[in-house]
């Protein structure tokens, strides 16, 4: 199998793959080494026509994989190095992109980082952030990579004190407040990236009923994913990020 992305994922990086069963709005998630490409081949070029909306939230679903591979409970030291210079090069490539589309250097760039938030979250276990968004994705349909972009900044918060090591190196990653080592300056830093985006910013504009919020919080507080969060996760955590976020 030979990959060549035409967005910013970086999935082709990784063996993991998912499913959605649309009759009962769940989605599943599974690694398998032979989902893995033999070859991934990166042409900025087939990104140009790419919309702003895809581009941006595509690119933050890459910027998510960087973030939780740098507090993973289970993850090669090796890693998060790697996915902090996915987050410089996301965070400085995006806007460029979202300005002018036809900025090759800037969609090398950002196709640079995507390969490497690709290949961090593949040598890395997810936690709540990518759990909760596969519940929401298998209830509502909404693209992962919307949900990615209006939850991140949430759960980067709710889970900001325990890591505090990790989100000081993304905050400096993202030249956010490192000075003063103040580890709530990843979350507020993304908040930020997220608001100057031409994506939605909240789940209820993505089009996500009020009305499934609890279940969602329900079915995400028994997801193996979110449970492998470094923080532990309540049904009441749950429900509480949800409705900040809706």
């Amino acid at each position: 199998m030979i990959a060549i992305p035409t967005t910013y994922a970086g999935s082709e990086m990784t063996p993991v793959f998912g499913s959605t069963n649309r009759a009962e709005g769940r989605k599943s998630v599974r690694r398998d080494p032979a989902v893995l490409p033999r070859l991934a081949i990166y042409d900025p070029e087939v990104t140009i026509d790419l919309s702003p909306e895809l581009t941006a939230s595509t690119a933050i679903n890459a910027l998510a994989h960087c973030v939780e591979a740098c507090y993973a409970r289970e993850v090669n030291p090796l890693v998060p190095p790697v996915a902090l210079e996915g987050v410089r090069r996301i965070v400085r490539s995006l806007p460029l992109c979202i300005t002018n589309g036809r900025n090759l250097d800037a969609r090398e760039d950002l196709l640079t980082g995507a390969y490497l938030a690709g290949f961090s979250i593949g040598n890395a276990t997810m936690a709540l952030h990518h759990g909760i968004c596969h519940v929401l994705g298998g209830r509502t349909g909404v693209a992962h990579g919307v949900l990615n972009t209006i939850m991140l900044p949430h759960v980067m918060q709710f889970n900001a004190d325990a890591v505090p090591d990790a989100m000081s190196a993304i905050a400096d990653a993202m030249e956010a407040g490192a000075r003063t080592r103040d580890f709530a300056a990843a979350p507020r830093g993304v908040a930020a990236l997220v608001a100057s985006l031409p994506v939605s910013k909240r789940l209820r504009d993505a089009g996500v009923p009020e009305r499934i919020l609890d279940e969602v919080a329900r079915e995400a507080a028994g997801n193996a994913t979110v449970q492998n969060n470094p923080k532990p996760v309540t049904e009441p955590d749950l429900r509480e990020l949800l409705r900040a976020a809706w």
